[in-house]
């Protein structure tokens, strides 16, 4: 999958080591030494941390979380700014799409969508509010995950959620609901939460389940959506 270039984090060498091969290569290196720089290479490719259903992975900058994600075979696939000074809000969102090996819930797409939500996004650039102008040292204050899948009666749908808690690890479930929506009465919502935490600060994860009422579905024959949100800090003062 494609990457973008003014995101993807670059481990580097340190210029010893990178002095010292050079020349081992022009004098003519042996089969270790050139397995060995072959070993060291193959380690820069590898995500410096893989459990992105967790917390924790996202417990860091915004700049090294998207290169993990990259690695892991995810890409961005859209990324804009949403604020108003009228109204106090500013927000950055950042989506990235990927195909799992395996979906997360029984008979789910693998096709996953990943949110990442910032509150009051900080730029190196005044004139700029892109993706490539965010402060590298920004930690995201929200993160979504959304799977699709077939349409089920309502009455399955807290099972469902419950697969979606245990395959992201998180806490037992403390709250449950499935009822009309108050937006769309023709529409079911979903809604189950349970106690989370991010960077030692107490939050609430979410589960939401509805239907998509539309022909152009993200996922062909799958209207339900299952968002889990493993946690979304307060905005800022």
């Amino acid at each position: 999958m494609r990457a973008v270039p003014a995101i993807l984090s670059v481990f580097c060498l340190s210029a010893v080591l990178l002095t010292g091969c050079s020349q081992g290569a022009s004098a003519g290196s042996t089969p270790s030494e050139g397995s060995a720089l072959a070993a060291v290479e193959e380690e820069t490719s590898e995500p410096a941390m893989e459990n992105w259903t967790e917390s924790a992975f996202y417990e860091r900058p915004v700049t090294e979380v998207i290169s993990d994600l990259e690695l892991l075979s995810f890409e961005v696939a859209d990324a804009y700014y949403d604020g108003s000074e009228e109204y106090g809000y500013s927000y950055f969102y950042i989506t990235l799409t990927g195909e799992l090996d395996q979906p997360l819930v029984e008979g789910a797409s693998e096709y996953l969508q990943i949110s990442l939500t910032i509150d009051h996004p900080v730029f190196t650039s005044d004139s700029e509010q892109t993706l490539e102008a965010l402060d590298p040292a920004t930690i995201v204050t929200g993160v979504d995950a959304m799977m699709y899948h077939p349409e089920v009666d309502p009455s399955e749908w807290e099972g469902l959620a419950q697969q979606a808690i245990d395959a992201f690890g998180l806490e037992p479930m403390t709250s449950s609901s499935t009822d009309v929506s108050p937006f769309d009465e023709n529409r079911m919502l979903g809604n189950y939460t349970g106690p989370s935490t991010f960077n030692g600060q107490a939050t609430e994860y979410m589960v939401i389940m509805s239907t998509i009422e539309s022909d152009d579905l993200p996922v062909s024959g799958m209207p339900l959506y299952i968002d889990v949100s493993l946690f979304f800090l307060p905005p800022a003062e």
